[in-house]
């Protein structure tokens, strides 16, 4: 009779246990739900008060393709966040608006492979902050 109740105990514990988790995953994904539709919300607003269907777009900087700028504010690219270019002899990270450094490297334009160097010196962009670290982790050396 024991092991009866020992069994009926055990499986509504795991029954509890798993409603439980249920019911956190159900939580969180309500609050996602809600928090993407405020920031809808937000960036449309701002686009229809600036009265233009392409606007700055508010959004996390660490989602792909959203850069923030020095003066704070962030801008989602339409191309590109980063910009390649030679600057004497080296190989220099620009943010997509051409002028705004992002950051100086040691990699010299002669080390590179042609097609390559030929790129940078056009200008070559990259889409979102892991092609830039991709990119700077192949040919750093």
């Amino acid at each position: 009779m024991r092991k009866f109740f020992y069994s009926i105990s055990v499986i509504l514990f795991l029954g509890l246990l798993t409603f439980g988790y249920y019911e956190t995953y159900r939580l969180a994904d309500t609050r996602d739900k809600i928090w993407l539709a405020e920031n809808s919300k937000t960036e449309q607003s701002v686009r229809a008060e600036e009265g233009d269907s392409f606007g700055i777009s508010f959004v996390q900087p660490e989602l792909p393709g959203t850069v923030v700028m020095a003066d704070g504010s962030r801008e989602k690219s339409g191309y590109g966040s980063y910009y390649l270019k030679e600057q004497d002899g080296f190989v220099q990270v620009y943010l997509s608006d051409k002028k705004t450094v992002f950051e100086n490297t040691s990699i010299q334009i002669a080390s590179l492979p042609e097609l390559l160097r030929e790129e940078i010196r056009h200008g070559k962009y990259l889409k979102d902050q892991q092609e830039l670290y991709s990119f700077l982790e192949n040919y750093s050396s």
